[in-house]
């Protein structure tokens, strides 16, 4: 439906994301929403109690207590329960709300012969301060309030025509309001996302940088099962500072995003450029592929790339890589680090375009 943000702006799966990340920031702005409710309700309880002298046990007193209760429940769940599930927890309480309210108006009919409009208009602005619920649910929230409406004008002796007509034609300006609310928070969450690629991409070579690094080793490190391997490569260009001098730096930025270009078809799991002419590949292994990067020289050996200046009279790499057994011990990543950093100036003192492999 291209009337509902939530169903056509975001793939199914940004939806999900952007919704997980609303929750998250939303969750205490939505307790304060709760906290309000609760405060009105109780009011109206003390206001129909001094003024109508209408009991504290009277069926529509007991109907606002019980929605009062209702949102101090759904504030403690709240601050027990994660967030991801948040929207869903919302949108159950004002299902409940709303068949408490319709209740709330049969009851208050009954007892007056009248329904003011401010009752259901407040049960419409109520559910717009309640910001992770998109279009869709309040919609479907309106819809509930607006039959419990109908049915009082249709089969009470109580005409409520006016109380109907307030309630639809507030309906329509929150829904026109929260039409916009939702593109609107869609389009800051697409244009932080954005922001945030930038912040953990290389400009240059579009791989990761390494701002990112450690967040993404983790997140990976995270996924190894007792029966693999993590190996973790650092590669430099040989030669590099003597290519930049001689032939400029324009060509060597040409040089850093063909060699990112061609390390990025090597199957790692992740690709960073560490800083300079310096990446780092990190790869979950299974025992059938442990000689993975062995033959990382000869990606550097077909359609070579010029380099007078450098031992091979073409532009070649030097590798230092670590494999780590997770069933023996869990490394941190400035071990891995290090050893394949002591790897890869091996390899480069002892003849360049060469990888050393090392096993901890």
């Amino acid at each position: 439906m291209q009337l509902i943000p939530s169903t056509f702006y975001f793939s199914p799966d940004k939806e999900k994301d952007f919704q997980y990340q609303l929750n998250k920031s939303t969750v205490h702005f939505a307790n304060i929403a709760l906290y309000l409710a609760a405060f009105f309700l109780s009011l109206l309880v003390v206001l129909s109690w001094l003024n109508d002298e209408q009991s504290l046990y009277s069926v529509i007193n007991v109907l606002r207590l019980s929605m009062v209760c209702l949102s101090f429940v759904l504030v403690y769940v709240n601050n027990k329960l994660k967030a991801k599930y948040l929207h869903y927890r919302c949108f159950a309480y004002g299902v409940l709300f709303c068949i408490l309210f319709g209740y709330l108006f049969w009851s208050f009919v009954g007892l007056y012969g009248y329904l003011n409009e401010g009752g259901p208009m407040l049960v419409v602005a109520s559910f717009s301060a309640i910001p992770m619920l998109h279009l869709g649910h309040k919609l479907i929230l309106w819809t509930i309030t607006g039959l419990s409406l109908l049915s009082v004008h249709l089969f009470s002796s109580t005409p409520i025509i006016w109380s109907l007509y307030f309630y639809i034609s507030i309906v329509i300006v929150m829904a026109c309001i929260q039409y916009q609310l939702d593109i609107l928070l869609r389009k800051q969450y697409e244009a932080e996302l954005v922001e945030t690629q930038k912040a953990n991409i290389d400009q240059l070579t579009g791989l990761y940088n390494r701002h990112s690094f450690d967040s993404e080793c983790k997140r990976l490190m995270n996924q190894i099962k007792p029966s693999q391997s993590l190996a973790l490569a650092m590669v430099d260009i040989d030669d590099f500072k003597k290519y930049n001098d001689n032939y400029g730096h324009l060509d060597g930025d040409n040089i850093l995003i063909d060699v990112a270009s061609r390390l990025k078809e090597l199957q790692a799991d992740i690709v960073v450029r560490f800083g300079g002419e310096e990446f780092i590949l990190v790869k979950i292994l299974d025992q059938n592929n442990l000689d993975w990067l062995d033959d990382l020289p000869n990606l550097f050996a077909t359609n070579t790339i010029s380099h007078e200046y450098s031992t091979f009279k073409r532009v070649t790499v030097s590798a230092g890589v670590v494999v780590a057994d997770f069933s023996a011990l869990c490394p941190d990543i400035k071990a891995l680090l290090s050893v394949a950093d002591k790897a890869m100036y091996k390899a480069k003192n002892t003849g360049k375009n060469k990888v050393i492999k090392d096993y901890i």
